[in-house]
């Protein structure tokens, strides 16, 4: 009984002896490392090592310049429009996307608002120059002049969805 117990643990042994040879062995590397806190941290990574010829790269002589990808940008100040109290004797222009439903809503708001505030004038800025209404379309400066040049005192923009 003991002499088949002996063949097969010499077996097993000489299986992961072969098994280990197959693959390269792992070498510990020990790298110090400081966090925020300025505490070493001992930092214990396992890695194949497999030697190879090192390849060399010519020089191109190019230059880089690291820039922030965060794209950050100087901001001017602008003084704010200041707030009106009343829309009373006012020229309110309404403005819409082109979103469905969006024009539906500030077709209520301006029956509302001519419903309930004295002397208010409402310009459908869709109805008046349909070609603002349009969704995910860059807006020409020429239109935005457009829209100023009717003097509103406030808009009301709808993006409906």
């Amino acid at each position: 009984m003991k002499r088949p117990m002996n063949w097969l643990l010499a077996g097993v042994l000489l299986a992961s002896l072969l098994a280990g040879c197959a693959t390269p062995t792992p070498q510990v590397i020990e790298k110090e490392v400081v966090v925020e806190k300025e505490v070493p941290v001992t930092v214990v990574v396992e890695k194949e090592v497999v030697v190879e010829k090192p390849v060399e790269v010519p020089s191109t002589g190019q230059e880089w310049e690291l820039v922030n990808p965060a794209g950050v940008i100087a901001i001017e100040p602008i003084e704010i429009a200041s707030r009106i109290t009343s829309l009373e004797d006012k020229t309110v222009v309404l403005y819409w996307n082109g979103k469905p439903s969006g024009d539906l809503y500030l077709d209520r708001v301006a029956e509302l608002l001519t419903e309930q505030v004295k002397g208010v004038k409402v310009i459908k800025i869709y109805d008046e120059m349909p070609e603002t209404a349009y969704c995910c379309t860059a807006r020409p400066a020429e239109e935005y002049a457009q829209i100023a040049a009717l003097k509103p005192d406030i808009v009301i923009a709808s993006t409906a969805d």
